[in-house]
């Protein structure tokens, strides 16, 4: 762009006592408006490129245990990419890999609780059937002395009937009832049964069900309820919900796993913000390997997970122990307690992520 020896800053309109190159408010340069070619390439090169070969550097260095932690911690802060923006888009790359595969095939689980409840009650049904028809052969055909033949015939149909009603009554008795127990499927430690008829529940939706068995009941109930038949109707709904937000857990609880950090090297002089910025590292890794194993869930053997989980864990104990310089023994035992830390906050957060998850999906 050509300079303007205008006192006024076209892009802030800030004024100046005389004619600038750059403003002193937002840095741009005075110019007068017109951009030549090999402006307009600068720009991009500075921009576009630039971020291009800091994102590069950062994976790089990522990659090498510790090392883009302490990059950073030198002050290396414009040469890498931001650990919060790194750590959002790894977590971004899982969330897209889960979203291309399907959980039902992938876990060989059959989502279809629904379908089973169908078909038992048609079976039902036919249950029913069999035993009317038996039933009805004394009003229809009454024996009769004289009618030998025809007392034979009669008296094998239905002798096969009762025979075969007999059979089903066996072998389904308990489960071809009228009514379900919710609670078989989904239940949350209550202890007690909470029965629907099987016509309700594969004729009306969650709102009817609703006004049928839960029209007194206080409003927590009812929502528990309503979510519970929900679900159970599409069991593929919750899990894939469950899975796609285990990532979020793990997002909501790294500010507690830098306090651990914090905690554990608390003679250290890093402040807990820095200890922050470590785990932002170790999990934007982690999550790139994830993604990786994620989108090759139905192709790798289970031992690839196996030997990348172990990869993952060597990696942050070397991690560990480059940044925070201290001996092998010493970070091996801070390495346990944290792995143990780890565990606990996950399980604690991954409840938390699946009430959430139950309630407001």
């Amino acid at each position: 762009m050509s300079t303007s020896s205008s006192n006024i800053c076209q892009n802030c309109n800030t004024k100046s006592e005389s004619p600038f190159t750059y403003c002193s408010n937002c840095g741009q340069k005075n110019t007068d408006g017109k951009i030549t070619f090999s402006e307009l390439w600068y720009e991009f090169q500075d921009s576009v490129l630039n971020i291009e070969s800091r994102t590069w550097r950062t994976l790089k260095n990522l990659f090498i245990p510790g090392k883009l932690t302490l990059e950073y911690f030198s002050g290396k802060h414009r040469r890498y990419v931001h650990p919060l923006r790194l750590l959002l888009v790894t977590s971004i790359l899982v969330i897209i890999a889960m979203s291309f595969q399907d959980f039902q095939s992938a876990t060989n689980h059959s989502y279809n609780v629904k379908e089973r409840i169908l078909k038992n009650y048609e079976r039902q049904r036919l249950y029913g059937i069999i035993g009317s028809i038996a039933d009805s052969t004394n009003v229809m055909f009454p024996e009769q002395q004289t009618q030998i033949i025809t007392d034979t015939i009669m008296s094998s149909f239905k002798d096969s009937l009762i025979s075969l009603l007999s059979e089903y009554k066996n072998k389904y008795g308990d489960k071809y009832r009228d009514s379900i127990d919710l609670n078989k499927y989904l239940n949350f430690g209550s202890g007690y049964t909470e029965r629907i008829s099987k016509y309700d529940f594969l004729n009306k939706n969650e709102d009817e069900l609703l006004a049928i068995y839960k029209k007194d009941a206080g409003s927590i109930e009812r929502l528990i309820f309503k979510q519970k038949a929900k679900h159970i109707k599409d069991e593929s709904q919750l899990t894939s919900a469950i899975i796609g937000h285990t990532t979020w857990a793990a997002l909501l609880m790294m500010p507690c796993l830098a306090l651990v950090l914090f905690l554990l090297n608390i003679r250290h002089n890093y402040y807990y913000i820095e200890h922050l910025i470590f785990t932002f590292h170790l999990h934007s890794f982690s999550f790139l390997v994830l993604a990786f194993l994620i989108a090759g869930l139905n192709v790798f053997p289970w031992w690839i997970y196996l030997m990348f989980m172990v990869i993952i864990w060597i990696y942050i104990f070397v991690s560990m122990w480059k940044v925070y310089k201290q001996s092998i023994g010493k970070t091996l035992i801070k390495f346990l307690v944290l792995s143990i830390s780890y565990g606990g906050l996950f399980f604690l957060f991954l409840i938390g992520t699946i009430i959430f998850t139950f309630f407001l999906l």
